[in-house]
């Protein structure tokens, strides 16, 4: 079977009109289906709404006529009863509803033992007056549950008690009190049970009648609030409990509940019998569903119809539609074709505005993009040659700087391995004269002069090892890239410089040092022991190479920055390495610095210091002639100076 991808675009074109087409038939006929199934379930729904409504109107209007009726005939009967003067039927309103005299039917009872009776909600009796004679009443409440729907009044006659001995009168009374309780539960049993039975035979009756004298009903089921079924059009159900999923619903407080039932084509509502907005059970309707059915079946044909047609339709227009489309398209083609075998002066035929005519206008333009490009193509190829000698050239240049970044890296490596000699060097020095004149401490007995020079060794040791590792510590973070956490401070840079002076000459080193500084400098903005640190570094590497000759220190102002100077007369460096006296582990070689100890890290932390302050520094020598180092650090403008002296 042919692929989708294989297929040609006439194929791709028809298939994709069928398969549109076909999407909106179905949509179209769904659509159409799923209204007119919502139409009629809900006409069916609507219907059964319309029917509860009456079934409750009608079994509460009769129950009421049958009940007052009956009620009524019960009365009168009872009425007939040697020794009773009347029998009355009260509602909770103290209406009498039912009378052995007629006439008093409507009217409302205003007895106080009827008062009692419906405040205490028990059975009370005593002497009454009805119709002008004296009478012996007793009155029941009628209950349901703790809910009273009315009373039970039945009245004595006094005939024989009045004219009996007062002492016979009270055995007369008490016989009454009991008589009159016992008739009046006996009848308010009958009157409940009475209006039970006439509830029930009237709710079958009017169910039994629907059912035959509807078409389209064919089911309908009374449940009361306890799910037992009441009445229902199969008679073999009545007194069954019901296990629908609709009757648990509605008992449970949903207001309705549908479904269908395919196989006996029936639709079912359950709906809540409620009456005077009290719930007394469940009303279950069963429409016929054939009708339904067969309309949906109907539907479901046309719309199959209509589908098949539009579809045939769909397959004649899209070759109506595709043949315009694939004719320019294959003359495009057999132009694709000559251009492919080398022929750029092949253009296409534009007939139209439309796509297909931009598309050859596309193609058009691309065969002349593809005959300028082969002629820039053939220039370029004439030119090709000096650009390759060109580029040539310069991966020789690349090489040969390549090459000297690479002596560069190792002549690094190999300061690296020289610094790690050297500083290994000099902290085993310091380190061996601590552990030798502890050991002689610890060992030997010394006089307290010996002991304190000792000391004093130790001590300078002690400093010694601690400018080494403070330097190799300050050389970390300048690798790091981190800053040295400056404290600045406004500071007098001639202080510094005449207290480090001042240091120096009192050490024997065998040379005079020479300081000159301005009056009143501006101060500095500065990191106090840093720019200290800075100044030891210069002075030091000025006293260690100027075997011979004076240092001459200097502090000016110029240019809104202060400087401080520092030259020696010792010996000198080269140009070859005055570049690279600021780079780190670099010290100079020569038979007369081979003596002097040093990490090769001083000059460069100085560097990093002054820098860090935003500061400049300078160096200037001639071998033989002697070295000078200046730096300057930016002047405070806003920073008035106040002399303490």
């Amino acid at each position: 079977m042919q692929s989708p991808k294989d297929m040609g675009i006439r194929a791709k074109i028809i298939a994709a009109m069928i398969a549109l087409l076909v999407f909106i038939a179905l949509l179209s006929f769904w659509a159409s289906y799923m209204h007119e199934k919502k139409s009629l379930l809900t006409n069916m729904q609507d219907n059964a709404v319309i029917l509860n409504r009456a079934l409750i109107i009608s079994i509460t209007n009769q129950k009421i006529i049958a009940e007052k009726v009956n009620l009524q005939t019960l009365v009168e009967e009872l009425s007939l009863t040697e020794g009773i003067f009347g029998v009355w039927v009260i509602d909770s309103s103290c209406r009498i509803t039912s009378a052995t005299f007629r006439e008093q039917v409507g009217e409302v009872a205003s007895s106080h033992l009827i008062s009692n009776a419906l405040e205490n909600g028990y059975y009370v009796s005593g002497f009454d007056t009805k119709m002008g004679e004296q009478v012996y009443s007793a009155v029941y409440p009628l209950k349901k549950g703790d809910k009273i729907l009315g009373l039970l009044e039945v009245a004595f006659e006094l005939r024989e008690y009045l004219r009996a001995r007062p002492r016979d009168q009270v055995q007369l009374a008490a016989q009454m009190k009991r008589d009159s309780r016992i008739m009046a539960e006996s009848l308010s049993y009958s009157i409940e049970n009475m209006r039970d039975v006439n509830e029930l035979i009237h709710i079958q009756r009017l169910v039994d009648r629907l059912t035959v004298e509807s078409e389209i009903i064919s089911r309908i089921m009374i449940v009361d609030d306890n799910s037992r079924i009441t009445a229902c059009s199969d008679l073999s159900k009545v007194g069954t409990i019901a296990a629908d999923k609709g009757v648990k619903a509605i008992i449970n407080g949903a207001e309705i509940y549908t479904r269908l039932a395919p196989r006996q084509k029936i639709y079912m509502f359950d709906m809540p019998l409620r009456i005077d907005d009290e719930f007394k059970g469940v009303v279950s309707i069963g429409y016929d569903a054939t009708e339904y059915y067969a309309r949906l079946s109907e539907i479901f044909r046309f719309g199959m119809l209509i589908s098949g047609m539009g579809i045939l339709m769909g397959i004649l227009l899209s070759f109506q539609v595709a043949n315009p489309i694939i004719r320019p398209i294959q003359r495009l083609t057999e132009v694709t074709k000559g251009l492919a075998a080398g022929d750029l002066s092949q253009r296409a035929a534009v007939n139209s505005k439309d796509e297909i005519g931009a598309l050859a206008v596309a193609f058009n333009k691309m065969a002349e993009d593809l005959a300028y490009s082969k002629d820039k193509i053939d220039q370029y190829s004439k030119t090709l040659e000096k650009k390759v000698r060109q580029r040539t050239q310069d991966l020789e240049k690349t090489n040969r700087e390549l090459i000297v970044t690479q002596n560069e890296l190792m002549e690094s490596n190999i300061a690296k391995s020289e610094f790690l000699g050297i500083t290994s060097h000099e902290l085993r020095t310091p380190l061996t004269t601590l552990l030798g004149y502890s050991e002689l401490l610890l060992t030997r007995d010394l006089t307290e002069k010996q002991k304190k020079e000792f000391l004093g060794f130790i001590n300078e040791e002690s400093i010694h090892l601690s400018k080494i590792v403070d330097d190799l510590l300050d050389i970390s973070r300048i690798g790091a890239q981190k800053d040295f956490g400056l404290v600045k401070k406004p500071v007098d840079l001639a202080d510094i410089l005449l207290k480090n002076t001042n240091f120096y000459s009192g050490v024997e080193t065998g040379k005079s040092i020479i300081v000159d500084t301005e009056e009143n400098l501006p101060l500095v903005s500065a990191d106090k022991e840093r720019i200290d640190q800075v100044v030891k570094n210069i002075l030091d590497n000025a006293i260690k190479y100027s075997p011979d000759g004076d240092i001459v220190c200097k502090a000016f102002a110029k240019d809104d920055m202060v400087w401080i100077g520092i030259q020696d007369y010792g010996i000198g460096i080269s140009k070859q390495d005055l570049p690279y006296i600021f780079d780190k582990f670099f010290r100079v070689k020569r038979k007369k610095t081979a003596k002097i100890v040093g990490t090769g890290l001083g000059m460069s932390i100085v560097k990093h210091i002054v820098e860090s302050h935003n500061g400049k520094i300078d160096i200037e020598s001639e071998l033989g002639k002697g070295t000078t180092i200046v730096f300057g650090l930016p002047r405070l403008l806003d920073y008035v100076r106040k002399d303490t002296d």
